[in-house]
């Protein structure tokens, strides 16, 4: 997932979401122990994201940002999802069964689906969906969670690579495949299943089904659309009606004011209700804040704010002795994206200079104040498959190595014979003091490495950011990656693999690629440790090439009411289990 500025890690500004839970499966989290405030709105100081006071996007099939994730999550059902301990659970679908040669998976849906307005929700519903997120008429398969899925990497959805590549006519795909429902895409509404059917057997595939790709949007909302839905004017009808409309997760959307109040409420008509999974909570307000340091303010002033969505780094030494704060490992990794194809950067040696100079150690101290892990690793502890062992390019500690790092950059300077060394633009969305102090020692430290280099920072806001990496032109920028599912795959295939969608800083690492593709391919307990290998060789190989400049690992940081209770908190993956809203409850203070 990538990692926007919100919840509090790497000086309050990166991820999270997930959560420890108390209970799960039913509505028991406080009923009938008496201790349950009468009055259950649940009020959030929640980061947009930084510059603007709404979060990027409301669409399942674009919602690929950890600002935007945790709300689709509640507004939309996955098929399956993580508990608490990052296992893959049931969701809207019951069961599964894969066949044989693990190339094909059917779903059985749970009964009694339906949108929020009442709408029956039907297997073609979701087929239909997916469908549309290959469809040359959107662009989902450039920038949303479809490019996980595309058959041109090791394993995906058959036909979707050919299908997203057809033209588009009056809103509908021309060519040769127009479609991919019926194919590779199987609805059965009358037994309620839905097939999906990928390329070769892939161990990752169950778990990527925890992302908004494998949710379900009304037809009405979208369908008839010339985009589908991808410019996103489809928004509005969310809140639209009694009970809302579009989605059929656990939550409708009340209210959406678009000035940064969104509020939440249980949807009556959600198939989970009829199992016990009734939400306590009546309406969860979202406040949304451009700035880590105003919203922590606005915390700490009103006490009927529930949760801060993180802790300015200056402050966490105060927060640590509050009875609310919370402070756990987080399954992020924090680096500096440098694009191969733009020059400085497609330059090995110009790559090395930027990244040996800098030295973790001393900002995570002086900036970060603590509230960080100076790392070379590409993937974060506490995962299966992590590898303890990584080191830096030439051997070299996280506090940096100005010397080798002069050295390479004297040697890039060579190649340029006499010509001017270009500008670098460093872009870094600003949702706190911490990042902008952060931004502003990146930059010094380079110029003063490297005299003669021009260096400006880009603050633009996180979603005009996003298109300038979805477009593959960020130049050099803060970029990392929170856990979307507990598995290698998730960070080394998806993210710097040769040619894959979210490789937005055109890494090529042919050696590494080879492992990947073995890596992913392997299924199976008895293969696991091999594959884990596979992966830890090639992270090296992307480590000493730089592919990315890893810096640090992450740590959350925020804080949540001691009244509220039933296991509503986070975890490692930076998310509310799905569960958590079940639990959940505000008790009596």
């Amino acid at each position: 997932m990538r990692l926007g500025y919100r919840k509090a890690s790497i000086a309050t500004a990166a991820m999270l979401l997930l959560a420890f839970l108390a209970g799960c499966g039913t509505s028991g989290g406080g009923g009938g122990n008496g201790n349950m405030a009468k009055d259950q709105t649940l009020k959030l100081a929640y980061n947009s994201g930084g510059g603007s006071q709404n979060i990027p996007t409301y669409d399942p099939r674009e919602s690929y940002d950890s600002a935007s994730e945790p709300i689709v999550d509640m507004i939309f059902d996955p098929l399956v999802t993580l508990d608490k301990d990052l296992n893959v659970i049931p969701w809207a679908a019951k069961s599964w069964t894969i066949s044989p040669d693990g190339t094909t998976y059917t779903f059985n849906l749970q009964p009694n689906q339906k949108f929020s307005d009442g709408t029956p929700v039907k297997a073609s519903d979701y087929a239909n969906t997916y469908d549309s997120e290959f469809n040359p008429c959107g662009g989902w398969f450039k920038d949303g969670t479809a490019t996980l899925m595309l058959d041109s990497n090791n394993s995906g959805i058959v036909g979707s690579s050919a299908y997203s590549s057809e033209k588009c006519a009056n809103g509908k795909a021309s060519g040769s495949i127009t479609s991919l429902v019926g194919s590779s895409i199987i609805a059965d509404d009358s037994a309620n299943t839905l097939t999906l059917k990928i390329t070769k057997p892939a161990g990752y595939f169950l778990d990527s089904l925890t992302l908004p790709f494998s949710m379900a949007i009304e037809p009405s909302c979208y369908s008839s659309l010339p985009d589908l839905g991808y410019s996103g004017t489809w928004f509005g009808e969310l809140s639209q009606g009694a009970t809302g409309q579009c989605g059929s997760g656990m939550f409708y959307v009340a209210t959406n004011d678009n000035k940064g109040l969104l509020v939440l409420k249980p949807n009556p008509n959600w198939w989970g209700q009829s199992q016990g999974k009734k939400p306590h909570f009546t309406s969860v307000e979202f406040h949304m804040f451009e700035s880590t340091d105003t919203l922590y303010q606005t915390y700490q002033s009103d006490q009927s704010y529930a949760f801060s969505d993180g802790v300015p780094a200056a402050q966490i030494a105060a927060a640590k002795g509050q009875p609310d704060y919370h402070e756990k490992p987080e399954a992020a990794i924090e680096t500096v994206g440098m694009n191969w194809n733009i020059a400085p950067f497609n330059n090995k040696d110009a790559r090395l200079a930027f990244c040996e100079a800098l030295n973790r150690d001393a900002l995570n101290t002086s900036v970060e104040k603590g509230a960080a892990k100076p790392s070379w690793n590409l993937y974060p502890p506490g995962l299966p498959g992590y590898d303890a062992n990584i080191t830096g390019p030439d051997n070299i500690p996280t506090a940096g190595d100005l010397t080798k790092a002069k050295q390479h950059w004297a040697a890039y300077v060579a190649t340029l014979n006499g010509k001017p060394v270009p500008a670098v633009t460093l872009s870094f969305n600003i949702s706190s003091s911490t990042q902008k102090l952060l931004a502003e020692a990146y930059q010094a430290t380079w110029q003063q490495a490297f005299p003669g280099v021009n260096i400006t920072i880009n603050t633009n806001p996180w979603k005009s950011q996003l298109k300038t990496l979805f477009g593959g032109t960020m130049q050099l920028g803060r970029n990392g990656w929170l856990m979307d599912y507990p598995d290698p795959q998730d960070f080394f295939s998806v993210l710097w693999h040769s040619g894959v969608g979210n490789n937005y800083f055109n890494a090529s690492v042919p050696a590494a690629d080879k492992l990947l593709d073995q890596a992913d391919g392997m299924t199976g307990a008895s293969n696991q440790q091999q594959r884990y290998s596979l992966y830890n060789q090639a992270e090296q190989l992307f480590v000493d090439n730089v592919a990315a400049c890893p810096m640090f690992t992450d740590v959350q940081h925020y804080r949540t009411r001691t009244w509220v209770q039933g296991g509503w908190d986070l975890s490692a993956a930076a998310a509310w289990p799905n569960d958590a809203w079940v639990t959940g409850y505000i008790a009596n203070h």
